[in-house]
């Protein structure tokens, strides 16, 4: 309340911000040029975070990355490693005010490759995500 009800303040309006990034060609590793919006943007997030290591670029903080390679090597059991990847790959990307959550996860073992296919639920709808 002001110190004076009598003045009457106008209300800030806000618009709301819509996600933007580079397009980025995961093929060749480089970058288009061009810049996409909302869902098509915030997949290229999604797939920039899932590639990149967690504490390992200074340039990053240190809630940008995916720290699934601590889980290589260490002889888990394959029903816990399904379970951690979920859990690490949930916190990874719900850093992203964009994104609401993951779900329906499908988690393949193949030989020495992690497959991994979710849901993610964000403010411009579903993605879904093949990594």
């Amino acid at each position: 309340m002001s110190l004076f009800p009598f003045m009457i303040q106008e209300e800030q309006i806000t618009t709301p911000t819509t996600h933007k990034e580079y397009e980025f060609d995961f093929n060749t590793g480089q970058l288009t040029g061009k810049i996409l919006e909302g869902k098509e943007a915030l997949k290229i997030w999604i797939y920039k975070t899932l590639l990149t290591p967690r504490y390992i670029y200074p340039i990053y903080s240190w809630d940008y990355g995916q720290d699934l390679e601590e889980l290589i090597g260490q002889g888990y059991e394959t029903d816990f490693i399904k379970s951690e990847v979920e859990r690490r790959v949930q916190e990874c990307l719900v850093v992203n005010k964009y994104i609401k959550g993951c779900n329906n996860f499908d988690i393949n073992l193949v030989n020495d490759t992690l497959q991994i296919s979710f849901t993610v639920n964000t403010t411009f709808g579903e993605v879904a995500i093949n990594v």
